[in-house]
């Protein structure tokens, strides 16, 4: 039989596979629908023209469209960002950035012109003339704000890890070559600390953390994994290098969650099932679907502690479970458990797939358990950012040890929290006030400079087996 041994890159300006139209708009339609505001966000009336805001993500960029007179939004869209032809992550972005002369040209240019083809896909659609666009403001992790704003970002890849520049950034269309009103105002977010970057601030904002009357963490679990916590005295932020494991780059065969990708694992009737995108022959897996599978295969006891798949007949032998046993097979490069048999081969976890798995919830894991002893009090509330907070399974993501044990109704997801700040920072002169004073309230903790991280991190990476 031949397998089908696809492997995301993310790159995906070079990929068919999750890039035609149809499949684009499913991976980046829920990211343009989830954005809530607070009940008591009052924006501002009166002001001429139209406003843009950016979240500006690692492997995604998301706008909305807010109209200034009337104080409503018009339209979101969601596209994919183009620097992932340079690194699917922002270490690697940094790396091509310093690599040679013009290479950060190079990507500051690819983000500015996706910006403009934005500004006027969101124009066009609602028949309005670019030059109506008078205020933009964006955020991004602190690499994308270095990058989008023209600055180094070499010195955020080496310790300790200092970002090139503070506090909020302001431009004329001019200095950001955005093809807006030449009288608009630009404006980046800014950020808390190397990795912590604005849009984190502007979550912080939009689910108002800082007023937070329990114990919260509020969580973007992306490649960059962002954290930040509050009891509403004490307020904290910590970056965790998650890698792209569960946005599917660095599995064997993962995806975005487009037509084909496996988004979730139940057991029925003694065996896997999987639901796929579009309904539709497997042909990859995204992050809910494999946060899914790990559950399943530590609840099943496929694997051991340290993340170890076991032998088939061993499997067999102890549990007397003849369909899962049979699912348990090796390969030249070790075992892996099937999920979907399809014509081409089959959709599986591979043990290198595992390991990423607990490369990515131990970093998360260890982020949330220190931000947890700094507050010195119990978690009561956890929020997730984002589009993949909004389609993982919770059960399934506390069962691999991605996030606590804590009653599944004390955890939430709150959407799109980037996009849902800066939009509050643009059409409102009170929270864009507020929003600046998030970095100073927010104390950073580094996690690679604590003595105990690696081994509060290893301690993480083992998986809790259920009895």
């Amino acid at each position: 039989m031949t397998m089908n041994t696809y492997r995301c890159t993310g790159i995906c300006s070079k990929c068919g596979r999750c890039r035609n139209e149809s499949s684009l708009t499913t991976a980046n339609a829920a990211k343009t629908k989830m954005i809530y505001f607070p009940r008591d966000f009052v924006p501002d009336t009166g002001e001429k023209g139209y406003g843009v805001a950016f979240d500006i993500g690692t492997t995604t960029v998301v706008g909305v469209l807010w109209d200034l007179c009337q104080a409503r939004q018009i339209a979101t869209l969601a596209g994919t960002n183009p620097q992932n032809a340079y690194g699917s992550d922002v270490i690697s972005r940094i790396a091509f950035a310093k690599a040679a002369v013009g290479n950060l040209r190079l990507l500051r240019d690819e983000i500015v012109k996706t910006l403009n083809g934005m500004i006027k896909r969101l124009c066009a659609g609602c028949g309005l003339p670019v030059n109506q666009v008078m205020r933009v403001v964006m955020c991004g992790n602190t690499t994308m704000s270095h990058i989008v704003s023209g600055h180094n970002p070499e010195t955020l890849a080496r310790a300790p890890y200092l970002p090139e520049y503070e506090g909020i950034l302001n431009f004329t269309p001019k200095q950001m070559e955005l093809d807006i009103n030449e009288q608009a105002k630009i404006t980046v977010i800014p950020n808390i600390a190397g990795h912590v970057g604005g849009d984190i601030t502007a979550g912080i904002l939009a689910v108002r953390l800082y007023d937070a009357g329990e114990s919260t963490i509020f969580i973007d679990i992306g490649t960059n994994g962002e954290i930040a916590c509050s009891n509403g005295k004490k307020m904290f932020a910590c970056s965790t290098a998650a890698g792209p494991a569960f946005e599917g780059a660095s599995i064997e065969q993962g995806m975005r969650a487009a037509v084909g990708a496996i988004e979730k694992v139940t057991l029925e009737d003694g065996d896997i099932q999987c639901q796929v995108v579009g309904n539709t022959d497997a042909v990859g897996i995204c992050g809910s679907g494999l946060i899914d599978a790990v559950a399943q295969m530590v609840r099943l006891g496929i694997v051991n502690r340290s993340g170890r798949i076991c032998k088939a007949e061993d499997y067999q032998t102890r549990t007397g479970r003849t369909k899962i046993a049979a699912r348990i097979r090796e390969g030249k490069d070790g075992r892996y458990f099937v999920l979907s048999e399809v014509p081409d081969g089959c959709v599986r976890v591979t043990q290198k797939d595992l390991r990423e798995v607990q490369l990515a919830k131990g970093a998360i894991s260890a982020g949330i358990k220190i931000m947890a002893e700094k507050m010195g009090t119990k978690i009561e509330k956890i929020m997730i950012a984002g589009a993949f907070g909004n389609h993982i399974n919770v059960r399934s993501a506390i069962t691999i040890g991605l996030l606590p044990e804590l009653d599944e109704g004390r955890i939430i997801s709150v959407g799109n929290t980037a996009g849902a700040g800066a939009v509050m920072a643009m059409a409102s002169k009170n929270e864009m006030e507020r929003l600046c004073a998030v970095p100073d309230f927010f104390e950073h903790v580094e996690l690679a400079a604590r003595e105990d991280f690696q081994k509060i991190y290893m301690r993480e990476m083992a998986f809790r087996l259920e009895s």
